[in-house]
């Protein structure tokens, strides 16, 4: 067995995480790796809880669910992935809760030691842009989380994690196509030599 890597990919709701993350995966496919798209929250019970657009309960509440939501997640899908040699790329992960929880509750240290569990990814990605842009491109009904004072905050605390080197920036703004050749250019860095090898 190959031990694979685990990616992120992170940012404010509206940056483009998901169309990103699954454009890396089929990238990934097409050329021999193996590859999985996964996201946060999950389809777990305690997931489909936090992803309903009407939960409402106390932030410290809701870092605790999301970090249980996780654990889950490592322990279901991306340790056993990895253990088979997949690239895991994860839509979300262990900095949403660091970003979002933290600043809601202006604690991002309490909310790190409650995910300590969490494995840190091989490379984590920040597709960074003005909140403002972000949700003029969500056209659905928004959610809890997307609105204008927070989605600043936020940004902020994400903007700190790319400072300290634990995110890697990117320019959100820029042609979906762009930004896509700019992860995989700088993921080919990380990439193990894994290409070919049956998980």
């Amino acid at each position: 067995m190959h031990k694979g890597i685990l990616v992120a990919v992170e940012g404010i709701d509206g940056a483009g995480k998901t169309t990103q993350s699954k454009a890396l995966v089929r990238w990934l496919r097409k050329n021999g790796y193996a590859a999985k798209y996964t996201s946060e929250p999950t389809s777990t019970v305690t997931g489909k809880l936090l992803s309903r657009p009407r939960f409402a309960t106390s932030p410290v509440l809701e870092a605790l669910l999301f970090a249980a939501d996780r654990m889950e997640h490592v322990k279901r899908v991306i340790e056993p992935g990895l253990k088979k040699g997949y690239v895991i790329v994860s839509d979300r992960y262990v900095y949403s809760s660091i970003a979002y929880q933290g600043a809601m509750l202006s604690d991002v240290d309490w909310v790190r030691v409650v995910n300590k569990f969490a494995p840190r990814p091989d490379v984590a990605f920040l597709l960074d842009l003005e909140p403002e842009l972000a949700l003029s491109r969500i056209k659905r009904p928004r959610s809890r989380f997307e609105r204008l004072e927070l989605l600043k905050a936020v940004r902020k605390v994400y903007l700190d994690m790319a400072a300290t080197g634990e995110l890697i920036l990117l320019d959100g703004t820029k042609p979906p196509n762009q930004v896509t050749e700019e992860l995989l250019a700088t993921l080919d860095h990380f990439l193990p030599d894994l290409k070919g090898k049956e998980p």
